[in-house]
């Protein structure tokens, strides 16, 4: 690193400034000079995105001292002009100027504490992992506060050490990372020459060494709620509670009975006429508590463990509905190993028992690399299924830019007296040459018979697959009007098991950010003929010629009222048939306490190609057309106010029907019908909050879907069709406390 002769310096002096703390600190978000006397100031930033690693000094500072009971920071952000002002949920990213803290606990360059904290005094918190993702579902207790300044802001932050779970030493040695987004800039700037892009990005956070009191935890969130379906004329109540407990600083022991799924939010709504199951993230605390450990992931979404599936609809029993009934989860850390059981059970209903679910998980470390084993088992009594799963992981830094993610599953089914076994196994990685250059690969086989989902996700198996993809990224061009350039190149080479040659696809990108902060895309995406092998769901494959997608967006700044964007998609699909899909947003804050946001879409194809049965598939002219309205008004510091409306229709005109023979060719037969659908759903929801994880939620809300098998209908009527056909109108209330 060009800036590395820097951090020895600033390590140095940010040690020193820990030693003789003895001042209680009051968090108030004033820097109290009494208070802070001890820690020295460090005001070396240094700009990591856009990616220059430039020195920039004071453009903010900050402040860290250590006990044995947590970390206290304050941070002091200078500021030019007005700063934007988004009225918001909390435990939402931002758009505006905010600090952001990391925090490896256990020092193995594999995760991260995140907490953020507005200008505003918004917070979200939740963990950053070695695969570069941001999971906003962890939270804690944790304190701040803001204070906005003539010509600066101010966030005073105290973290318990208890709010984490990590590995106990008499020493603890941590790394931390510090960033600031500046949004007169429209840039970030960081305590470290680093950014998450980066495969060195962990080993680049500066190094603490702390006393940690190795005292015990433990917090009750129980909750009632009470929800009154209009359509059943029905009321039901329901009563439930978390548990969380820390006997040390290295286990925990987490407990849920009862729990709900998070009825207080409302799933995105989405159409899915096609062969791969949609993907829902997990809304219940159990289950986002200190659950990195099992987490393990790989190609087209494969996931190990995922959670909804506990407590949700069965994916291999089309009747089956339950909900869960408790559910209990350990882990401990050790100096070098990590240790964690989780299991669950379901209610039984009326079609017969529920189903039984336990999760087994162990990772060795050794330094920056991991080494896992995952053991998982479902009994599903409804259908005479037992499903094992097994896998096992090695995450490896081969040098400072580059890692090694290699694993391999195994699914062992028995039903019905029958077995079902087969293996999956997948090897990815990345290289930074420098700065400017980054390579991503994954290669991977999954075996026609390998099923993960009734414990796990995957999009689709029975793949023999490499991906390669290459981006070239450079800051501050030497240009009048160009700031920022990214190139990518992508290609994807696939078979199945059947040899099939299923459509390779061939890919290019352009990314410009202009000095005015105007950010536009462009992208070429070619495939070439082949077998689609998921339309027909298993039975013939059908053969389809090649085709294209051309994509352009454009994205303005962020104004102070706000900001627009829209997206233009077009080429060929089905058997040459054109399309286009246009997505237009815009969102205004229209004063301090209300922010709205409009996102409109429509899609069109001249050859839609949808399964009727069998091997049977239909050919449309197909229109869509989605509208989505969010509105966040802030009533006070502790209550919110949230509307949310989407709506989808569609209109199909039949063209003709196909039977798919077995080469894969398709014989037109007599026209099948033509159809419509739409659907709905709103929210209105109102939050009380008691605390930051204490919350008193009311929420009304509806949905609904209407088809009409002869599309009889115009767009209009569509839409006042699906609002008249509710599918379900509820008035629900929960209240979760803490003790």
């Amino acid at each position: 690193m060009k800036h590395s002769l820097f951090i020895p310096l600033l390590l140095l002096s940010i040690i020193f400034s820990y030693n003789g703390y003895t001042a209680e600190i009051i968090i108030n978000g004033i820097l109290n000079p009494t208070e802070w006397e001890s820690a020295q100031e460090n005001n070396v930033n240094y700009q990591v995105d856009p990616q220059t690693f430039n020195i920039e000094n004071d453009n903010f500072t900050y402040r860290i001292i250590t006990t044995e009971m947590g970390i206290y920071l304050g941070l002091t952000a200078h500021i030019k002009e007005t700063l934007r002002i988004r009225t918001q949920e909390n435990d939402k990213t931002f758009s505006n100027d905010h600090f952001q803290i990391m925090l490896d606990m256990n020092n193995n360059s594999s995760e991260s504490y995140v907490f953020s904290v507005n200008h505003q005094g918004n917070y979200f918190d939740g963990k950053y992992d070695v695969n570069n993702e941001l999971n906003t579902d962890w939270n804690n207790q944790w304190q701040y506060e803001v204070k906005l300044n003539n010509d600066n802001w101010v966030a005073e932050v105290f973290i318990p050490w208890s709010s984490m779970a990590f590995r106990i030493g008499n020493q603890n040695e941590f790394g931390f990372y510090i960033s600031r987004f500046d949004e007169f800039t429209n840039a970030t700037y960081a305590s470290s020459p680093t950014n998450e892009r980066m495969n060195n990005f962990f080993q680049q956070f500066s190094k603490l060494s702390t006393s940690v009191v190795n005292k015990s935890s433990f917090d009750l969130f129980p909750y009632i709620s009470t929800n009154r379906d209009i359509l059943e004329n029905k009321n039901n109540v329901s009563l439930g509670a978390d548990l969380f407990w820390q006997p040390t600083k290295n286990q925990r022991l987490s407990a849920t009975i009862n729990p709900d799924f998070g009825q207080v939010e409302s799933d995105e709504l989405i159409v899915n006429f096609s062969a791969i199951e949609s993907f829902f993230s997990e809304k219940r605390p159990f289950f986002s508590d200190n659950q990195s450990l099992f987490e393990v992931t790989g190609p087209e979404s494969l996931t190990v463990l995922h959670t909804p599936r506990i407590g949700g609809d069965s994916y291999y029993d089309d009747n089956y509905k339950s909900e869960l009934s408790s559910a209990l989860k350990y882990t401990y850390n050790h100096s070098s190993y990590d240790i964690g059981i989780l299991s669950a059970f379901e209610d039984s209903t009326n079609n017969g028992e529920g189903r039984d679910f336990i999760s087994l998980r162990t990772q060795k470390s050794f330094g920056a690399n991991k080494l896992g084993v995952s053991v998982n088992h479902v009994n599903t009594p409804t259908i005479a299924r037992k499903a094992m799963i097994l896998s096992s992981d090695l995450h490896y830094k081969l040098s400072e830019n580059s890692e090694l993610n290699v694993g391999i599953i195994q699914s062992r089914i028995e039903q019905n007296l029958d077995n079902t076994n087969d293996i999956g196994w997948w090897v990815t990685g990345s290289l930074d040459i420098n700065d400017h250059h980054n390579h991503e690969y994954s290669l991977f086989t999954y075996g026609e018979d390998l099923q993960l989902n009734d414990i796990g996700y995957v999009k689709r198996v029975n793949r023999k697959q490499f991906e390669y993809e290459y981006e070239y990224q450079t800051s501050n061009v030497d240009s009048l009007y160009i700031r920022d350039i990214a190139i990518g190149l992508e290609t994807e080479l696939k078979t199945n098991f059947q040899n099939e040659k299923l459509p390779h696809l061939i890919g290019a990108g352009i990314e410009i950010v202009t000095h005015n902060e105007f950010e536009y895309q462009a992208s070429l995406e070619m495939l070439s003929s082949g077998f689609d092998d998921l339309v027909t769901r298993g039975n013939n494959s059908l053969w389809l010629p090649s085709s294209y997608n051309i994509e352009f967006g454009v994205s303005s700044p962020e104004y102070l009222w706000g900001k627009y964007s829209t997206e233009l998609s077009l080429g060929t699909e089905g058997w040459k048939g054109d399309f286009y899909n246009i997505n237009g947003s815009i969102e205004q804050q229209f004063n301090d306490k209300l922010h709205v946001s409009l996102s409109v879409s429509q899609y069109n194809s001249d050859s839609w190609i949808e399964w009727n049965e069998g091997n049977s598939v239909d050919e449309f002219n197909f229109t869509e057309q989605g509208v989505e309205l969010n509105i966040d008004f802030k009533i006070s510091d502790n209550q919110e106010l949230r509307i949310k409306f989407e709506a989808i229709i569609g209109k199909a005109q039949n063209l003709s029907n196909y039977i798919v023979d077995s080469y894969g060719f398709a014989e037109p037969t007599e026209k099948s019908d033509d159809f419509s659908f739409s659907e709905n759903a709103f929210q209105l929801r109102y939050k009380y909050s008691l605390s930051k994880l204490t919350a008193f939620y009311l929420s009304y809300g509806f949905g609904g879907e209407y088809e009409d098998e002869i599309a009889k209908f115009g767009k209009r009527n569509l839409y006042k069709y699906a609002l008249k056909e509710k599918a379900a109108h509820n008035i629900f209330a929960k209240l979760r406390l803490s003790f």
